[in-house]
């Protein structure tokens, strides 16, 4: 029986769940542009040298349609990224209309590191793989 424990405390380190990110969002520039702060470095420096369209992987901003049931069909807002002391910045390429709600939608890629992670932490009800950040310019 004392040989099972490390197997047991071993198993019980593989069930914990690793923490989400927790993002900061903000309007900055006269509500033009959107700050988004919390993320990684790595994850930051990484996407940073790569393509362009890497950023819609992690952030993509939506106008909140009036039935919010609807959320997950809306068009992704086009705009462009900027990374600045590691801080994402986004502006549209239509300004933020004042009074209309968007939501940023962030694809945690920490929380699920591989596709056991994925699978484990993020393939069952009431966990999506994201999260939703709501705004009003």
């Amino acid at each position: 029986m004392k040989k099972l424990y490390p197997i047991l405390l071993l198993l019980c380190f593989g069930c914990s769940k690793p923490e989400r990110t927790i993002i900061k969002i903000d309007l900055v520039n006269n509500h033009r542009t959107l700050k988004i702060g919390g993320v990684d470095s790595v994850i930051l420096n990484d996407i940073a040298r790569s393509d362009s369209l890497v950023w819609l992987v992690l952030f993509q901003v939506y106008k909140m349609p009036k039935d919010t049931d609807m959320k997950s069909y809306q068009d992704v807002q086009p705009g462009s990224y900027l990374l600045k002391k590691g801080e994402v910045y986004f502006t549209p390429d239509t300004l933020f209309k004042r009074g209309q709600t968007y939501f940023l939608r962030y694809y945690d890629n920490a929380v699920g590191r591989d596709v056991w992670d994925y699978l484990k932490n993020n393939n069952h009800k009431g966990a999506p793989p994201y999260a939703d950040y709501i705004f009003t310019p």
